[in-house]
């Protein structure tokens, strides 16, 4: 073999090793080039659908002279308070505090879609919007807006299984990257948040409700509270609130009474398709 043959050898040699790295750069330039693609479309997906809910709040948010308020009067039996006229000490003082939200015409939401139960908002989130209830259709509103059509962030809906006048209310809501729909209850793991923002308000066609948060659970999927829809005696609804709290991640000092109904908001939390996160609310 001469030298130039050698030559020519190697030289075809290093053109198909370029051509080879050449085709892996373009494989990674595309697959690259696809997941940009995939994650700006995603991102302008949730915002669009963020903002068409935006737009719904805005036509059924009432007009008012004066913001409105929902009174609650929670019992604190470990706050004392020093009479002003005679020094006593009092205990278990009722205590009133205020809670602002938006009110909504509910009745204008359900003239528009009948699938609609009520709206619920927490004060400095974003969670605020309608809440859907189809009760022949379990999961209708996962991927479906307001109006029916196919929507990657969903509608949060009540459990299929749930009425007004259940004694625990389930609502599921996705957990959205962009922070949207149930995201915030995330927030909820961290006490301060809890204390910031401890009152969810359920507005349904009959009148708006305020609701103390009580307890935050990280839990399964098939965990046994979503099993919990009636407490028939007032036995097995302590029973459940013993549950929920002894699984909660830290003390809230609020503790329900046999009679009083529960809001439970379900998201998805961390990496595992499994894992939730349920932020528990009793009705005031």
């Amino acid at each position: 073999m001469t030298a130039n043959s050698i030559f020519r050898r190697q030289k075809m040699k290093k053109h198909k090793e370029k051509i080879k790295i050449g085709i892996v750069i373009g494989v990674f330039s595309v697959v690259i080039i696809a997941c940009l693609i995939s994650i700006f479309s995603q991102m302008y997906t949730e915002n669009k659908e963020k903002e068409e809910f935006r737009q719904l709040a805005e036509i059924v948010t009432e007009e008012t002279t004066n913001t409105d308020t929902v009174t609650e009067r929670i019992k604190k039996p470990n706050i004392l308070k020093v009479s002003d006229f005679d020094n006593e000490v009092q205990a278990e003082q009722t205590v009133y505090y205020t809670t602002y939200y938006e009110p909504h015409s509910i009745s204008e939401l359900i003239s528009m879609n009948s699938e609609c139960f009520g709206w619920i908002s927490i004060s400095g989130t974003n969670i605020n919007y309608p809440v859907m209830h189809t009760p022949n259709n379990p999961q209708k509103y996962l991927n479906r807006n307001f109006y029916g059509e196919y929507s990657y962030s969903g509608t949060p809906f009540l459990d299929s299984r749930c009425s007004a006048d259940s004694t625990n209310l389930i609502i599921y809501g996705h957990h959205m990257n962009n922070g949207t729909m149930f995201a915030d209850l995330c927030n909820y793991t961290d006490y301060s948040y809890f204390t910031e923002h401890p009152t969810v308000v359920l507005e349904t066609k009959d009148e708006a409700f305020a609701y103390s948060v009580f307890s935050v659970m990280k839990v399964k999927s098939d965990d046994d509270w979503y099993r919990f829809i009636t407490a028939e005696t007032e036995k097995s609804y302590e029973k459940k609130i013993s549950y929920a709290k002894d699984k909660s991640i830290y003390g809230t000092g609020n503790t329900p009474v046999y009679g009083q109904q529960i809001l439970t908001l379900s998201t998805c939390y961390g990496y595992n398709q499994d894992d939730r996160i349920l932020v528990l609310a009793v009705r005031n």
